[in-house]
Formats: C-alpha cells, structure tokens, sequence
C-alpha cells in the first residue's frame, strides 16, 4: 500500500490508483456503518454531521482506504486526504464512468421521475442487464454513488436525476455524461428554487442542452407544450394527445388503475391513475428504442407493482387506500384530484398533505387545490398543514396543523367502506394515516 497520508491534488494518475483499489472489492460507501473489509469509505460533511469522525472506525472495520478532507482525521497510509471529498466524489464516480462504453439514460422530470425510472428498468430488463437509480438518490451525491454501482457486466444504466435549482442537472449530467435522456414533464415544484415555471423550464431543459451537445438520444413528451417547444436535433416523440412517432390511447373505464392501449395492444398496469399512462408510454418507447420486443414490454408493465408510497394501492379490512404520499406539489397533486375523480366509487375521500418549496404562489397554490377538492362534493375531506388552514372550511372539511393530529381524529371517527386518496410530501407524513384506516 502507497503512502495516501499527505494532501493530493485530484489528478488523472490519483484517480487511476483510487480505481485500482476501488476495483478490487467494487465496493465505496459514505456510510461508516456499511465498511467492510476491502472497503473505500469516503467522508462527507454537511450541516448535520462529519464523515472524517469516523476514518478511525472505518479502518477498523477493514477499509481498504479512508478519503477525507480534515487533516486533524489523518491515521496512516490507508488515510487519503483531499481538499473536498464530496468533489472527489464526483470527480471520481466520472472517471470510473467513462471506463464503461455502454448506454446512460438520463430521467428527470417534474413529476412521475421514479415510477418511471423503475418502469423503465422493468421493460429494459427484459433484454439487458440493467443498473438503476435506487429509491430516490437523484442529487449530488446519489448521482455518483449509483454510477459506483456499475459493474463490468452492466449493460445499460438507468440514473435519476433530481433539481431544486439552475445548474443541478447539468452538474448532473457533467458527472453521469448520459447518452440518451427524458423529461417526464414540466410543471410546479420546487418553485421556491427556480423563481418561477419558467426557471423550471430553464433548469430541467439542461439535459436536453447537454444531449444536444453530445448528439445523444432524447425522448419527448409530446403532450407537454412546454417541452415539445424545444430545440432537440435527435429524438423520438411520444403522445397521448398529439401528433407523434410513438402513440399510445389512455382507456378510463372507472378502474382505479391505468390502463392503455399501445400498438394494438391492452396494457393494464397496477399504477393508480390514469396520468400514469404518460410514464407507461415513455418506457414503452425507451423500450422500442432499444430492441425489447412489445410482448416483453407488455409483461413487464403489467407485472410492476408500486411501492414506497407511489401510486399505490392497498386494500385494508376497512378501506381501500390510494396512497401517493412521497411528492406532492400543484400539478401532481392536480393530476391526482383528477385521476381519482374518475374513480367509481360509492364512499370517496381525499386526505391531502401540504406542499412545500412553493416560495410566493404557495397560497393560491393552495387554495386552488383545496377549491377544487371542495367542488368535487366527497364524503369527506381532511387537509394537512398550516398551509391549508384559511381554505379548509365547508362541510364534511376538516383541517389539522400536523398528520399526527389527523390521526388522532380518524382514530376517534372510524372510516369503513371508503375509497381514500392520501396525498402529500414526505415533510407532512400522510402515510402515518393508513395505520387506523
């Protein structure tokens, strides 16, 4: 083992020698607890807590090597001390990036980002060996840690990408370099981040300027005004609504879950909501792109099952729930009023959780929403967080600061044979609702 102890400046001949080791176990963490033997631990600061505190502890658990950026952590020759380690980080995962000639696809997108990344895996593992985005790591340090994922027999990467301001999503894809890519859509989130739609617009069109630049691959919602605006050289379109070169037709026949028809084809998925059929179609189409067969695709749609609180269903001994409870902003939260408007069913309910990161249109945001709830003249409806407070007024209306709260009421007040949309972002927890419903 060379001596890492001393400053390194992060150079080409560092990271190949980072790469040896790194190859060796295939196997880099920024979580101590996770360190194994052969390990590479590289420790992150933030506002909350301090990586290089715990160099000592990885090296006992058997890391091969330790990268930090505080002089005061230095142990010995397993020690690499650089100026930024989450830069090195980045810097790192694209240097192992660019050793891999195969596919990247880019999926970023206001709204259905994850659900379609995963239906995309579904589909483009019928064919191919497929590494994905796990869960929602889209950032800045998700972003390299799934591309350290990538292994030598992957032979196609799926990764997410994430913004909450101008400049994430090319650093992004400065970081992944994809080679094709796809906006799901453009609307209101995060607004307090980008000034304004048009700011989102600006910050999620980054992907399409870097694969413009690249000559590579992209995907375009059609539907989406906004993005079928755009100056793309080389793309394939797709559409609901609108001329394209790949169609598909959405069938609302009551069902709570989506269901198309696609290239003769009735694809019934076990996605709620008939605003999915925009996911279902751009993996369809990703999918045509890359060889795999219709009847593979199909299979793969229809056999993906929802999880972690997106557009999922369950059915408990008391109610049948619609939980969409990990992102909630004006035009999610719309398309699922809507979705579950189309719903036949006797008993209907919405329980909607605030919207955060809205900066100067949270209130009509908010109030636009709650409107559109009230005029839909449920069973009942129950709103969620101060923002709601002023609008959550009428009959069978219930408003409470907190989901806890809520709670408690539905604890006290027992729902029985109801269709229950729960709706909201992970800061409200609208999920905990489900435990006494």
């Amino acid at each position: 083992m060379e001596n890492f102890a001393t400053m390194h400046q992060m150079t080409t001949d560092l990271f190949q020698r980072v790469l040896n080791i790194f190859e060796c176990s295939y196997d880099l963490t920024t979580d101590s607890r996770k360190v194994g033997k052969g390990s590479i631990f590289v420790g992150l600061k933030g506002e909350n807590f301090d990586g290089n505190k715990f160099a000592q502890q990885a090296i006992d658990q058997g890391a091969a090597l330790v990268i930090i950026d505080n002089k005061d952590y230095c142990i010995n020759e397993k020690t690499l001390l650089v100026e930024n380690s989450l830069v090195f980080l980045q810097k790192f995962a694209n240097y192992y990036r660019k050793t891999l000639s195969i596919p990247f696809l880019a999926i970023s997108g206001t709204n259905g980002k994850t659900t379609t990344k995963e239906l995309v895996k579904a589909v483009l593992s019928k064919k191919f060996k497929v590494l994905a985005t796990e869960g929602n790591l889209n950032n800045h340090i998700g972003v390299p840690l799934t591309l350290l994922k990538l292994r030598p027999e992957t032979e196609l990467a799926v990764i997410e990408m994430g913004a909450s301001g101008l400049n994430d999503i090319k650093e992004l894809c400065d970081i992944a370099e994809p080679t094709c890519g796809v906006l799901t859509n453009v609307g209101t989130a995060h607004i307090e981040g980008f000034g304004s739609v048009e700011g989102v617009l600006q910050a999620k069109t980054e992907l399409y300027r870097y694969l413009n630049a690249v000559n590579g691959k992209v995907f375009v919602n059609n539907d989406d005004e906004r993005l079928a605006k755009q100056q793309v050289g080389n793309k394939t379109t797709y559409a609901i609504h609108s001329d394209a070169d790949m169609r598909a037709r959405t069938i609302d026949n009551g069902e709570v879950y989506a269901e198309i028809e696609f290239e003769g084809e009735t694809i019934k998925s076990n996605l709620v909501g008939s605003y999915n059929a925009y996911n279902i179609l751009a993996a369809l189409s990703i999918g045509r792109f890359f060889g795999v067969a219709l009847k593979d695709m199909c299979e793969a749609i229809e056999n993906y099952i929802p999880q972690n609180n997106r557009s999922e269903i369950k059915k408990t001994e008391k109610n049948t729930l619609i939980l969409d409870c990990y992102n909630a902003n004006p035009s999610s939260c719309h398309l699922a009023i809507q979705a579950f408007g189309k719903i036949a069913a006797t008993d209907k309910r919405i329980y909607m959780g605030a919207m955060k990161e809205l900066g100067k249109v949270s209130e009509q945001e908010h109030e636009f929403i709650a409107q559109t709830i009230k005029n839909m003249k449920l069973s009942q409806a129950i709103f969620v967080g101060e923002e709601y407070r002023t609008f959550a007024q009428g009959e069978n209306i219930y408003w409470f600061a907190n989901s806890l709260q809520a709670k408690d009421f539905l604890m006290q007040n027992t729902v029985e044979n109801a269709c229950i949309l729960i709706k909201g972002s992970r800061a409200t927890q609208m999920e905990i609702l489900q435990d006494v419903l």
